[in-house]
């Protein structure tokens, strides 16, 4: 029996059901797991060097590219905790979670991590120290991120989260999400930009609608714990008219939400940030659920994903 030393951390992604955007204004929201994306994280000890193997890229943690900054510095960050700054290692990471999409991907990654490099050293860690771990990629990903993604990748329950207050809490919903990517690259900091600079030239109808997601929040929980399917679409389709207004839609995200619809979708909006990354649709069933995701992919996704709630 191998008495190798090793830690492994994993964690799934998320989709924001409501409340995207409107979160950074303390608009309550709701995030789900997606437990079919996953992510495995796999801390060995390494004769030289300190060595990542993460999408496509195997190097040194000196080599990592700009765009995985926010991993590097969370993994600085937990040598420095663990007394590991110059000692070598092999950090490897399977993801199966598309980057830059809505799905979580910056936060599932530093989760994972994270748990590896405590259970390399078997130490526990509770939910909130992971949070402030993960945040460290985050900050350097999203900029400030609300933190919801910090708290939906790591828990198997949905979430309200509110104030920076996080509740799990029951879903009875009858009902089949379909998940589709654009293909299309989303853009957080770019789409924060815009809904900020939205509210400071466009006030009354900016806020209006950030207010108005909020309120739509409320209800969406009430349908998720009620079962009422279709009116908890009416109220998706409705939220993707709200991030329409303020700008942080896509041309490839309305045409795969119109398509969605037309083929008998009980509702659709985009998840996360918007700018590209993707979209969902509620069906009523399974059967539903494949024709829609059949009718997504004609209409360009490059992607879709089935869950039933």
């Amino acid at each position: 029996m191998s008495t190798e030393k090793v830690g492994v951390g994993y964690s799934h992604a998320k989709a924001i059901l409501i409340g995207d955007h409107a979160v950074v204004y303390n608009q309550p929201a709701v995030a789900i797991p997606l437990l079919n994306m996953t992510v495995k994280a796999t801390l060995l000890p390494s004769p030289v060097d300190q060595m990542v193997n993460l999408s496509g890229f195997s190097g040194s943690l000196n080599e990592l590219g700009a765009d995985l900054e926010g991993i590097r510095q969370l993994i600085i960050r937990l040598l420095s905790h663990f007394n590991m700054v110059n000692q070598p290692f092999s950090l490897t990471i399977e993801s199966n979670v598309p980057q830059e999409r809505g799905f979580g991907a910056s936060a599932a990654l530093a989760t994972a991590i994270t748990e590896a490099f405590f259970d390399y050293h078997h130490q526990s860690i509770d939910a909130a120290e992971l949070s402030v771990y993960t945040s460290i990629s985050e900050n350097v990903a999203h900029g400030s991120p609300s933190g919801i993604d910090a708290a939906a990748v790591s828990s198997k329950d949905p979430i309200w989260y509110e104030n920076k207050t996080i509740e799990t809490f029951q879903m009875n919903l009858s009902a089949t999400l379909v998940l589709a990517d654009t293909g299309v690259r989303g853009q957080t900091l770019r789409a924060v930009g815009i809904v900020r600079d939205l509210l400071e030239t466009n006030q009354e109808t900016s806020w209006a609608a950030i207010n108005h997601l909020g309120e739509i929040a409320s209800e969406v929980r009430q349908d998720l714990y009620h079962n009422h399917p279709k009116h908890l679409g009416q109220l998706f389709t409705m939220a993707h008219h709200e991030l329409q207004s303020l700008n942080v839609s896509h041309p490839k995200l309305d045409n795969l939400v119109n398509a969605a619809l037309h083929s008998g979708a009980l509702g659709a909006k985009l998840t996360g940030s918007g700018i590209g990354g993707a979209m969902f649709a509620l069906a009523k069933d399974n059967n539903d659920a494949i024709q829609i995701a059949n009718a997504l992919s004609k209409a360009g996704a490059q992607n879709t994903w089935i869950q039933p709630l």
